[in-house]
C-alpha cells in the first residue's frame, strides 16, 4: 500500500490538474464569466503552500505570518492561486538553482486601509507580501519582470509574472516588487470590496 504521504501528494496533484484544466478553460473561452465569489486569502495561500511542499519537499521552508482577522474578498480563487503560485514558484526555482542555504519563503498578510488602486480609493485592502531569501532578481531585468517573455531562469517561459500581474489587475489590485541579493519581496494589494469609495460631495 502507498504511504500516507504519497497518497496525500497524489491528491494534491489530482486537485492541481483539475484546477489547471478549469483555469485553462476560462482563459481560452473568453465569453465564460469569471468566477468571482467570496474568497479567503489564507485558503489561497494554503493551497499554494501545499503545492510547493509537494514539489520541493524538505528543501524550502515556507513560513506563514497571517492576520486571521482579515475578511473574505470577492475574487476568482483559481486565478489568485495561480498568481501567488507563479511568484512563489519563481522564488523556489531561483533559490534551488543558486543553492541558497536555509532557503525560505514567507507569506505575510495584513490589512491596509484607505488604499488608492488604479486611481480609485478603497476603504480596506489585503496586503500580501511574498518574501524569499534567494539571490534576488538580476539587475538587468528587474524593471521588466512583468513584461511577457522576460525570464530570469534558463528555460523559463517568461509568462509567469505577466499572468500574475494580469490576474491581480483583474481583481482591481496591484503588484510591486523590491529585490536585492538575499531578499526579494513581492507586495500584492487586493481590495476587499469591489466597489470604490465615491468621492464626498462638495457643498457649495
Amino acid at each position: 500500500l502507498p504511504s500516507p504521504s504519497l497518497r496525500e501528494y497524489t491528491q494534491v496533484i489530482i486537485k492541481e490538474a483539475d484546477r489547471l484544466q478549469s483555469l485553462m478553460d476560462r482563459l481560452l473561452i473568453p465569453h465564460r464569466a469569471p468566477k468571482y465569489q467570496p474568497t479567503n486569502i489564507h485558503e489561497v495561500l494554503e493551497r499554494v503552500r501545499s503545492l510547493l511542499l509537494a514539489e520541493t519537499p524538505k528543501t524550502v521552508l515556507i513560513k506563514r505570518d497571517y492576520d486571521l482577522s482579515l475578511p473574505e474578498l470577492i475574487g476568482d480563487r483559481e486565478k489568485l492561486i495561480q498568481a501567488v503560485l507563479n511568484i512563489a514558484r519563481n522564488a523556489v526555482q531561483a533559490m534551488q538553482s543558486h543553492q541558497t542555504p536555509g532557503s525560505q519563503i514567507t507569506f505575510r498578510t495584513r490589512a491596509e486601509r484607505q488604499v488608492t488602486l488604479a486611481r480609485k480609493r478603497y476603504r480596506v485592502a489585503i496586503k500580501l507580501e511574498i518574501t524569499d531569501n534567494g539571490p534576488g532578481i538580476p539587475a538587468d531585468i528587474r524593471d521588466r519582470i512583468f513584461y511577457p517573455l522576460v525570464s530570469g531562469s534558463e528555460g523559463g517561459s517568461g509568462l509567469g509574472l505577466t499572468l500574475a500581474q494580469t490576474f491581480i489587475t483583474q481583481h482591481h489590485g496591484m503588484i510591486e516588487c523590491e529585490s536585492i541579493p538575499g531578499k526579494t519581496c513581492f507586495t500584492i494589494l487586493l481590495p476587499i470590496e469591489t466597489t470604490a469609495i465615491k468621492p464626498a460631495s462638495v457643498k457649495q
